[in-house]
């Protein structure tokens, strides 16, 4: 029996002389395909037998997910562009699956709906889903931005938004770095009455007012920084790699009310402690609890 792999194409251009920006955008590339469990890295050129057809000055990038990890190698794909949008570099993407012969579309048989909290379920266009009573379900097709709702980071804020909402009244949420705007999305349909994503990405804010009328709920998404938002808000959610958590820790806590709960999200289970001590510093918060799922963590805070 052929051994299925999905397999994420990256093309860019790779000049001959150096570039910082490019060399640093490569360094992130490579960090975000590992910390996603890519299974092997091929990096082809003009140079390389398996790259001989592309042209001079490109870089074709090559990596390998075990047939049950297509939603990481969707998230990572959808990360990775909108890294090169933020780095300004111009790639190609490519998903799909690998045999000994390459299928269109097959990746999309993996993606199983879900139900990933007590009151919210996510499914994607092309799947059937039957939610039982009292679940409502997220639609979210996996494209240009961040976040399909089946990862194990977006299920352990959605996750958090259900179980806080639940407990106490929240009446406004910040959704910090929305991607693909699921978990605004989940907190509206949580019963939260003022929901607003923010994200510095323009495509993130048009694939995330997609969604939010897609799935008819009432959200506010802006095209702006953390840093430029004023208001405080009862709950504020981010779902980011640690390193971007930390540099915006005081805007992210400077956004929660008194009172208010800070929930962070994309964190690896190893980093949990350093990105945790980063956050008790500074602006009051209180730590609640954490929680893991796979190698990923959420971490639940009080602004005291």
């Amino acid at each position: 029996m052929d051994e299925s792999w999905i397999r994420l194409s990256i093309t860019y251009p790779c000049p001959d002389d150096e570039h910082v920006d490019l060399y640093f955008f490569e360094q992130d590339l490579y960090a975000v395909l590992y910390a996603y469990g890519a299974a092997t890295i091929n990096e082809q050129d003009a140079t390389t037998l398996d790259g001989k057809e592309l042209p001079a000055g490109t870089k074709r990038l090559l990596s390998y997910f075990d047939n049950a990890q297509a939603v990481q190698a969707a998230e990572v794909k959808t990360a990775v562009e909108q890294q090169a949008r933020n780095a300004k570099i111009q790639i190609e993407t490519a998903l799909d699956a690998f045999t000994d012969q390459s299928w269109k579309d097959g990746w999309k048989a993996y993606f199983k709906p879900a139900q990933v909290s007590d009151r919210i379920a996510i499914r994607t266009p092309w799947s059937d889903y039957t939610p039982a009573e009292g679940v409502k379900v997220i639609v979210i097709e996996p494209g240009m931005a961040f976040g399909t709702g089946l990862h194990e980071t977006t299920q352990l804020c959605i996750k958090a938004i259900d179980t806080i909402s639940a407990q106490e009244k929240v009446n406004s949420m910040l959704d910090v770095g929305c991607g693909s705007g699921v978990l605004s999305i989940a907190g509206s349909l949580c019963g939260i009455p003022t929901v607003r994503g923010v994200d510095n990405d323009p495509v993130c804010i048009d694939v995330s007012r997609e969604n939010g009328e897609a799935n008819h709920v009432d959200c506010v998404f802006d095209d702006t920084d953390i840093w430029d938002v004023t208001e405080k808000y009862d709950l504020v959610v981010a779902n980011i790699i640690s390193s971007v958590l930390k540099a915006l820790k005081e805007d992210i806590k400077g956004a929660c009310r008194i009172g208010g709960k800070v929930v962070l999200s994309g964190i690896l289970t190893e980093e949990r402690e350093d990105v945790e001590e980063s956050f008790l510093e500074g602006l009051p918060l209180k730590k609640l609890s954490h929680e893991i799922k796979g190698e990923w963590c959420s971490i639940w805070f009080e602004r005291i």
